[in-house]
């Protein structure tokens, strides 16, 4: 490599964590784990040509090869190309890359890892996309503390009680880290906000209020919250591990391994729909019911919702974000159309039009509205009417069906008044196709 590198590709989690690969002006870097690949990543889950990422005039590209399982840049998928930016993560099978300054780096490769693998999607990050910095700008002129860590690097540390033991999910608010509880020796998942999100005591007190809200909720079908803080700049929850996939996984899975069965779809209704209705007795709205937000546990298939009130937290950061010109946000298709409107008019209306969004992208593999910003979704919303499901398989469910399309109703009005009118008609539906209703959870 003859030119002078400016930025490196760094192995942050999977079997190769620890390595890092250079990039130079014009350079083009092959990844995959082939030999013709310039990476070679021992990663099975990966292809042996899987992306490759492009350096053309000082900008960074990734362009999709067509890897097995899709490459994931922030927490959204790649469709044909995207440009990078320093502190972009990306995800391809069990490995997390993240894209750094070249002057970062020691060496120009650091010796691999044996750190096992991980799943980008165990515990559910909300949202995707976190705005990159230049190459070669320091913290301080992104306006940053320089003393302030990087959250993928705390691996190793301790956080009150938590041993951070690896990343699981890199998102455009929060790092997620499977860790030991020391106190009580069991596994958990914590989610660190990134600091810039609470550096404002009104944005900390909005997290510590919505916290609060959390305290007491035990419900077989919401991931359990078991501590959150603040540890100098530093929010933080810790919530139950859950073993298992994430609705996102599965609407990935459609189309490559075939359609998602509709009686599977009803139980992932059914649970959501009972953690939903345990959230209004409480009066707390999610805000942010997306496929991301919803785990299947290996141990028993129960579906259970995360991230409870955690969008209420950063209500005034997601504005910001939402409105900002290009955003490109990676649930924007789950969020009901009152939400993109005004971020403040939400009730339970609004999380039952991000459960029977999911619904609906389970049985299609895509969402109702598709779209890269809210310019772009509102202009899909008043092009006309969403297609039933049944237009996209055979043997659906008609009864089921509809009662998707009425929770993606655009008026609020038009949508079923509250969980428990829903679970009602979900229980009709089960009851006239032989489906239990009840779960042992």
């Amino acid at each position: 490599m003859s030119e002078k590198a400016i930025c490196s590709v760094t192995v942050i989690g999977g079997p190769d964590k620890g390595r890092a690969f250079l990039i130079a002006v014009d350079d083009v870097c092959v990844v995959g784990r082939g030999s013709d690949s310039d990476t070679q990543i021992r990663d099975p889950k990966i292809s042996r040509i899987h992306c490759e990422i492009r350096e053309q005039q000082g900008a960074l590209e990734l362009v999709d090869r067509g890897g097995s399982g899709g490459t994931f840049v922030d927490g959204i998928r790649l469709d044909g190309s995207v440009t990078l930016t320093q502190g972009s993560v990306l995800h391809l099978g069990d490995t997390i890359l993240r894209i750094d300054s070249a002057d970062s780096l020691d060496a120009p490769t650091v010796a691999p890892s044996q750190d096992g693998g991980a799943n980008p999607d165990i515990a559910g990050d909300a949202n995707a996309k976190q705005a990159g910095q230049p190459f070669g700008s320091s913290p301080l002129k992104a306006g940053m503390d320089p003393s302030t860590p990087r959250l993928e690097d705390m691996v190793g540390e301790t956080l009150n009680a938590y041993l951070l033991e690896r990343v699981v999910a890199v998102g455009r608010n929060s790092v997620v880290f499977k860790a030991r509880d020391t106190e009580h020796d069991r596994v958990v998942a914590v989610k660190i906000l990134k600091p810039q999100l609470t550096s404002t005591d009104v944005q900390r007190d909005r997290f510590i209020r919505a916290m609060q809200a959390m305290k007491g909720v035990k419900h077989p079908n919401i991931v359990r919250l078991r501590r959150a803080g603040k540890s100098g700049p530093l929010c933080w929850t810790a919530l139950d591990w859950v073993e298992g996939i994430s609705a996102k996984e599965l609407i990935d899975s459609v189309g490559i391994s075939g359609m998602l069965g509709w009686k599977e779809v009803w139980r992932v209704a059914v649970d959501i729909g009972r953690a939903l209705q345990e959230a209004n007795e409480r009066d707390i709205v999610h805000r942010n019911v997306s496929p991301s937000n919803i785990l299947r546990r290996s141990e028993n298939q129960a579906f259970l919702l995360t991230d409870l009130v955690l969008a209420r937290a950063l209500e005034s950061t997601d504005l910001m974000q939402l409105t900002r010109p290009g955003e490109v946000l990676g649930e924007l298709g789950y969020m009901a159309p009152e939400r993109v409107f005004d971020s403040t008019c939400v009730d339970p209306r609004s999380d039952q039009y991000g459960l029977g969004a999911t619904l609906y992208a389970l049985l299609t593999g895509q969402p109702p509205y598709q779209a890269l910003d809210v310019a772009q979704l509102l202009e899909s919303m008043r092009a006309g009417q969403v297609k039933s499901p049944t237009a996209f398989q055979m043997g659906l469910d008609e009864r089921f069906c509809d009662v998707v399309m009425r929770m993606i109703e655009q008026a609020p009005e038009d949508r079923f008044k509250n969980p428990t009118q829903l679970l009602g008609t979900l229980e009709r539906v089960g009851n006239l196709s032989g489906l239990e209703f009840k779960r042992s959870n």
